[in-house]
């Protein structure tokens, strides 16, 4: 069965969708991670689960802290990694959404709340947004 790549980078049968299921869900591009520690081998597969997660998420707007998003994931999801997630939205190559934070009740305990607002219907360096 061949496998074929959309824009975004998503793997998808041709001869079984006729478009990109990924791409219809309004999955975020596939784009790689860098970093200092970051080995493909290790953390590719990992760190792409818990993008598309964390976006999966959020996608809806609706405020969370990370406690509530990492009680949305489950377990292997740290409120480090999803953080890291969060930040990774924002860069172009993983589609430069907006994500907005506040403080949450009393500002003194420094908690915050996130909100993911999603860059919709641009190109950049020509993966579809």
């Amino acid at each position: 069965m061949p496998i074929v790549r959309c824009v975004k980078g998503h793997q998808f049968s041709d001869v079984i969708h006729q478009q990109c299921p990924a791409c219809l869900r309004g999955d975020p591009p596939v784009a790689h991670f860098d970093g200092k520690t970051y080995e493909r081998n290790h953390d590719f597969t990992r760190l792409t689960g818990q993008n598309l997660g964390v976006f999966r998420c959020m996608k809806d707007g609706v405020w969370r802290t990370l406690a509530e998003i990492e009680e949305t994931l489950g377990d292997g999801h740290s409120q480090a990694g999803i953080s890291a997630r969060l930040r990774d939205l924002r860069k172009e190559k993983f589609g430069s959404h907006t994500v907005e934070r506040r403080r949450r009740g009393n500002a003194s305990k420094g908690l915050h709340e996130y909100r993911l607002i999603l860059n919709r219907g641009q190109v950049v360096t020509g993966v579809e947004k």
